[in-house]
């Protein structure tokens, strides 16, 4: 049985190894989260919801990137999906709140390396703290991690 030396040891090589995997062959991961809607819209981009055959209209510019993440966790939601609970710096929080806020009733995007993996509808202002719950792979999940963890900056 191995003690907790042990496995944060192995927990710390596999991020290790995790990490270089990603740096060495893949581009980084870009995490973004950008106002959409139904409508059409001029110069934003028409991109598919995962999971159906319906499209939404993306904003050409991102309101919060992942440069803008400071703590991540990740968890089981109430119905055993897989969960992220993101904390924003200060910076990230006022882009949120002001995008939020101004944005009542229209999506906001979830783009992961240039794919919507979640647009759900705001209905509040956000601030520094969200929660991101879906039917998420375990490849969606490791970009996720990687973004925040490299500090997706672009």
């Amino acid at each position: 049985m191995l003690n907790l030396r042990q496995l944060l040891s192995l927990f710390t090589l596999f991020v290790f190894c995790q990490v270089n995997s990603v740096m060495a062959d893949d581009p980084l991961p870009k995490l973004e989260f950008r106002i959409a809607d139904d409508a059409e819209t001029q110069d934003w981009k028409k991109m598919e919801l995962p999971g159906s055959d319906k499209t939404i209209f993306v904003s050409s510019e991102a309101a919060v990137n992942g440069g803008h993440i400071e703590k991540v966790s990740f968890y089981k939601d109430a119905n055993g999906n897989p969960s992220i609970g993101i904390s924003l710096t200060d910076e990230g929080a006022k882009a949120m709140k002001a995008t939020t806020s101004q944005n009542q009733n229209k999506k906001l995007a979830i783009v992961l390396d240039g794919k919507v993996v979640s647009a759900p509808v705001i209905r509040s202002t956000i601030t520094n703290e969200l929660q991101i719950s879906g039917h998420f792979d375990e490849d969606d999940l490791l970009k996720f991690f990687h973004a925040i963890v490299l500090r997706d900056v672009n």
